[in-house]
């Protein structure tokens, strides 16, 4: 299998796990806080992580530069990105939120443009402003909507704003260190200090509830599947450009829309503009793939 090829096959498991991921969470949102779900997912995560990066440990991944980097995400990926990533799967729901999400490849590949000095051919381009447009059509209200607030839309706008800095890190962390198990490792070890940091300052009714429960099962659970996702994503960053691995990982929603219609009937509703945005997300991604093969 070429390198193009795994990059696809990866971005596109990162994207079942997110979605699938994404139905967790709205599920735990009667059991616990946006800040509790990220800070649980991270604290359930990180010893097996460390554990791993222990025993697959090899001496060519020291590299000081690389732990910066990796670290450098951490601040922005699994901290504030996560955050308002939970809180907009509570606010919209996942059939709306996730696909929301799907901004990310604009961005990214904006940033791979100017920073990475990555060429995106035309036909990515395409497809990640297909990927964009898909986004921007589920900000549309239809009377059918279970209430939401359009001025919950801006947080999965953060979320991207904050994955998207995220990305630029990584992708430079593992182009020194080819190690996606260091790189998450380390990049969940510094989300959950930054997270520590920003409870200091929280007021109580804001802070981490830690206190054993259901949450911790369900939190725990979403936090595995979306650490395992994310690791699929920095191996598919190993074989491929952030702008072909990017928009496939975004296509997200068209599983999150099949799962949320199955498992989420009695909080969600797929409404027309939902569909129609999900078109757009998955034909962004097939153009991506049809390029690539």
């Amino acid at each position: 299998m070429t390198d193009n090829l795994l990059s696809v096959f990866y971005a596109l498991t990162t994207a079942v796990g997110a979605a699938t991921f994404s139905l967790i969470v709205r599920r735990a949102q009667n059991h616990g806080s946006a800040f509790t779900g990220v800070v649980i997912g991270l604290i359930v995560n990180i010893p097996w992580l460390c554990l791993a990066t222990f025993l697959l440990w090899q001496d060519s991944w020291w590299n000081p530069k690389a732990f910066l980097l990796f670290a450098l995400s951490g601040l922005s990926g699994p901290s504030l990105g996560r955050l308002f990533m939970f809180r907009a799967i509570h606010q919209l729901g996942v059939s709306r939120a996730s696909p929301m999400l799907s901004m990310n490849p604009l961005f990214s590949a904006f940033f791979a443009f100017l920073f990475l000095g990555e060429r995106p051919g035309p036909y990515i381009w395409l497809g990640t402003l297909l990927v964009v447009i898909g986004g921007a059509t589920l900000s549309l209200k239809t009377k059918k909507d279970i209430e939401w607030k359009r001025i919950s839309l801006l947080l999965p706008i953060m979320s991207v704003l904050g994955f998207s800095v995220s990305n630029i890190f990584r992708k430079l962390g593992v182009d020194i260190v080819p190690s996606p198990i260091l790189g998450i490792t380390i990049t969940s070890i510094s989300g959950l200090f930054f997270l520590w940091f920003l409870s200091l300052f929280s007021s109580r009714e804001n802070k981490p509830d830690l206190s054993w429960g259901r949450s911790w099962w369900l939190y725990g659970v979403s936090g595995l599947i979306n650490t395992l996702a994310f690791l699929s994503h920095y191996t598919a960053l190993v074989y491929g450009d952030l702008t072909i691995v990017s928009p496939l990982s975004a296509t997200a929603p068209f599983f999150a829309l099949f799962m949320s219609w199955l498992l989420l009937k009695d909080v969600e509703r797929v409404t027309v503009p939902i569909l129609i945005g999900t078109v757009f997300i998955v034909s962004g991604g097939i153009l991506i793939v049809m390029k690539l093969i």
